[in-house]
């Protein structure tokens, strides 16, 4: 990544309550509960988000402690490549993976994407 400002993270747990509840076979919800991280380089940012999944042992804290710890490395360059080792594959790791993606497109003037699950 290049700019005159290295990125800053910023990351939150964001709360949306669910009209009813969504129901499947694992049980049912009344909210999503969204892990959220965005990068920001003083001209553009980048946002990525995650729904941490007790069935593989994350949880929105954990999620949201594992972005939090990776601020300094953030600061100091960090890439999608070098991402791929300081993170193992789930939840967190794909939000700052989309919120990478989507800071170099803006970078490059492309203003809409879509981001799935690609740190699996």
């Amino acid at each position: 990544m290049t700019s005159a400002k290295s990125p800053t993270l910023v990351a939150r747990i964001e709360r949306f309550p669910i009209a009813g509840s969504f129901t499947i076979s694992r049980g049912a919800k009344t909210e999503a509960v969204v892990v959220v991280a965005e990068f920001d380089d003083g001209s553009n940012r980048g946002r990525g988000e995650c729904v941490p999944y007790p069935r593989y042992n994350e949880t929105p804290e954990a999620a949201l402690k594992a972005l939090q710890e990776l601020g300094r490395a953030v600061a100091g360059g960090l890439d999608r490549q070098a991402l791929q080792a300081a993170l193992p594959a789930g939840a967190a790791r794909n939000a700052l993976d989309c919120a990478l993606i989507d800071l170099e497109t803006k970078r490059a003037g492309v203003r809409a994407w879509i981001c799935s699950a690609t740190s699996q």
